[in-house]
């Protein structure tokens, strides 16, 4: 009989994974993991069967299970690909958004804010990864939208680090709130700006912190759309 992934396990280890708690190229014990989660063997292998399908961690010979590590062309490359599909799917959102939907967003975004003021990342971490979800749902296009949360999870670490930021994470509540105000009132221009830019800040502080990357990144984002860059306007500062 197959083991059953509970999703508590699997979302514990998410957590660790993406709060750098568990780094990359960390191996993962599973009498440790078990320990720490009361959770048995069992658990803790079929949990890292569905991280894997996520693309939290790999296996490699020799050394069991690691979280997943990424080239800095694989993260560059996985935020432009992210970009243009975030532009896909609003082009594709039925605005302005139908009253149902816009109430889940609102009620995230009240439960995001108040994560912020209490300093509670976890649950900031949450409320973000559901607000973009339904958002892009609401494309009515489930691959499209399967394709983005899935480059979100690949790169929640990433994202996560920014969330750390006091300056960054203000900013992105008030893009929030902003992407709230262009889905009552229809601006898709607006919404498209917001969603595609929204993304970012938290690369271009990741990358500081790694004492900045090569600007091949800016090379390739020139070959790609505008609307799916913001390549112009940070150009420009």
């Amino acid at each position: 009989m197959d083991v059953k992934v509970p999703e508590e396990v699997v979302g514990q280890i998410k957590q660790e994974i993406m709060f750098g708690r568990l780094r990359p190229r960390e191996r993962l014990v599973e009498d440790e993991l078990a320990t720490k989660f009361g959770a048995n063997r069992h658990q803790i292998r079929a949990a890292f069967t569905e991280l894997e399908r996520i693309g939290l961690v790999t296996r490699r010979p020799n050394k069991g299970v690691i979280v997943r590590d990424f080239s800095v062309e694989e993260v560059e490359q996985f935020f432009e690909v992210g970009a243009l599909l975030q532009a896909e799917a609003v082009k594709r959102i039925p605005l302005p958004l139908e009253p149902v939907t816009l109430r889940i967003l609102e009620g995230i975004h009240r439960s995001y804010c108040a994560a912020i003021d209490r300093v509670d990342l976890e649950q900031v971490s949450a409320d973000t990864i559901e607000f973009h979800r339904v958002i892009y749902g609401a494309s009515n296009n489930k691959c499209l939208s399967d394709l983005i949360e899935q480059i979100w999870t690949m790169t929640l670490a990433i994202r996560c680090y920014a969330m750390a930021i006091p300056e960054l994470l203000d900013r992105a509540r008030q893009e929030h709130s902003q992407i709230l105000e262009a889905l009552r009132k229809g601006n898709r221009r607006e919404l498209l700006r917001l969603c595609v830019d929204h993304s970012w800040p938290a690369l271009e502080a990741y990358k500081r912190l790694h004492g900045g990357w090569a600007s091949k990144s800016m090379a390739n984002q020139s070959a790609m759309p505008e609307e799916a860059t913001g390549l112009k306007r940070r150009k420009a500062k």
